[in-house]
């Protein structure tokens, strides 16, 4: 029934929301005071509940979750379980990932003790996954502070002293195409607090706009995808997390502005050094400080230096070796690009406008609402999808341990269940599938509109 606008139920208590009409427009205002607009209303006594309001107000049944979910509540329970977890970390979360690191090492020492042999499969996948290896799952979580509070006094696995500081430090710890400290930045500091809105320089939507509205047959699309599979993080990672260091420090030097002709949100590409754009001169970097501080100790060590002491034993040898290296790097770009891409992106995932503050309901919701988890469980399973298989507990609680993520996944997928937060978790390959179609302009992302955002969870970046 209504009175004065408002629904309510056969008690004369209010629905599950309140109808605030106003001409042809109107607004249902949840419990957790998240707003769903609707146009056209008019709704019966047995339309008032649940979810059918959201239906009877043009609304995707997909968000009609929206209206539901208490975000105070919501946001109770993901910071006691990510306080609760984190306190619970100890010598086991050490080990563990004292485990993780041997079996890199092994990959590696596999990989280089067998290379001077034709290409071949088994030094190929070695190599490959001891790249893929340091980077998804040690340097990842280690760089977040995953195991601060475990620190053996060293300092070495902290997200202060790991892989960062200089080249020696770089290469003992995670030797790859980004620079770490440009990785942190761009990762987790602007990937981990903006998800999903125009300020995560990891939206994939946005990020491919121009493949996505390119008037060519997709099937083309689809294999620019392919290609990209293979090169993306020397032709695109590389080069923009370096521009979003180089924008923090110039924002720092600056006062906060940034030249006009440099776009935050735009992705650098490694051709944009030969486009003509100005970009990287007006923030006081260039092509010979990008190959002399990021990708040229990589390329020198790695593709030059590495598989030199095989040529005392002749050409072929170290020829051998350089071909199982470069075939290498393109498998381990395809396998990090197969499980990386495919984290934030996909039909069923929400995009936003405007920021949240840090840890508030709406913040926690984005989390899980725009990420997606795969195939859980078991330390092989987890090693071989480089641990972003819980993508959605890692985003939640960003500082715990891998150990830490394989306890809370079931957990935090019980308290989406009870308060209604989609949780979204599908095989690796049908995300990937997903996300392509993301890329060539097939799919689009969800859309959180405006009005839904909780007024009082906004927050402004400066």
């Amino acid at each position: 029934t209504f009175s004065d606008g408002v629904l309510l139920d056969e008690a004369g208590a209010l629905d599950a929301g309140v109808l605030l009409a106003c001409g042809r427009f109107a607004l249902i205002a949840s419990p957790s005071g998240l707003p769903v607009g609707c146009a056209d209303i008019s709704l019966s006594a047995e339309q008032g509940a649940g979810g059918c309001i959201a239906a009877a107000c043009g609304v995707a049944p997909q968000d009609a979750w929206v209206a539901d979910t208490n975000l105070d509540q919501f946001r109770e329970e993901c910071a006691a379980l990510g306080k609760r977890l984190e306190k619970e970390q100890g010598e086991a979360d050490v080990k563990h990932l004292h485990k993780i690191v041997r079996w890199s090492n092994l990959c590696g020492l596999v990989g280089v003790l067998s290379m001077w042999a034709a290409p071949n499969p088994l030094s190929i996948v070695a190599l490959s996954t001891w790249t893929m290896s340091r980077w998804t799952m040690i340097a990842h979580h280690t760089c977040h502070g995953g195991y601060n509070r475990q620190d053996d006094g060293t300092g070495r696995f902290t997200s202060v002293g790991f892989a960062i500081g200089s080249l020696r430090k770089r290469v003992m710890d995670w030797f790859d195409w980004m620079l770490p400290e440009a990785w942190n930045v761009e990762h987790n500091n602007l990937h981990h607090f903006r998800l999903g809105e125009l300020g995560d320089p990891d939206l994939v939507e946005r990020n491919l706009a121009t493949l996505r509205d390119m008037r060519i047959p997709k099937p083309l699309k689809y294999v620019w995808v392919g290609v990209m599979a293979c090169i993306w993080k020397w032709y695109y990672y590389a080069p923009n997390t370096y521009k979003q260091l180089k924008i923090q420090e110039y924002k720092k030097a600056n006062g906060g502005t940034l030249p006009e002709d440099v776009d935050e949100h735009e992705p650098f590409v490694i051709t944009k050094f030969a486009d003509g754009s100005t970009e990287a001169h007006s923030l006081g970097w260039g092509f010979r400080d990008y190959v002399a501080k990021v990708a040229g100790p990589y390329i020198f060590l790695r593709f030059l230096a590495l598989p030199l002491p095989f040529l005392f034993f002749g050409p072929t040898f170290y020829t051998n070796a350089l071909k199982n290296i470069l075939l290498a790097d393109v498998l381990s770009n395809i396998h990090s690009f197969v499980v990386i891409s495919t984290n934030h992106a996909g039909e069923d995932l929400y995009k936003f406008e405007g920021s949240v503050t840090p840890k508030s309901g709406s913040f926690y919701m984005r989390q899980v609402v725009s990420s997606v988890n795969f195939k859980t469980g078991g330390d092989v399973n987890d090693f071989l999808h480089g641990w972003l298989n819980y993508q959605i507990e890692h985003h939640a609680w960003p500082q715990l341990s891998m150990l830490s993520y394989q306890k809370a996944a079931p957990e935090l997928k019980k308290i989406c269940e009870k308060h209604g937060v989609p949780y979204v978790q599908e095989n690796v390959f049908i995300r990937l599938k997903r996300t392509a179609d993301i890329m060539v302009g097939a799919t689009s992302m969800r859309e959180f509109k405006p009005e839904w955002n909780r007024k009082e969870d906004a927050f402004i970046w400066k």
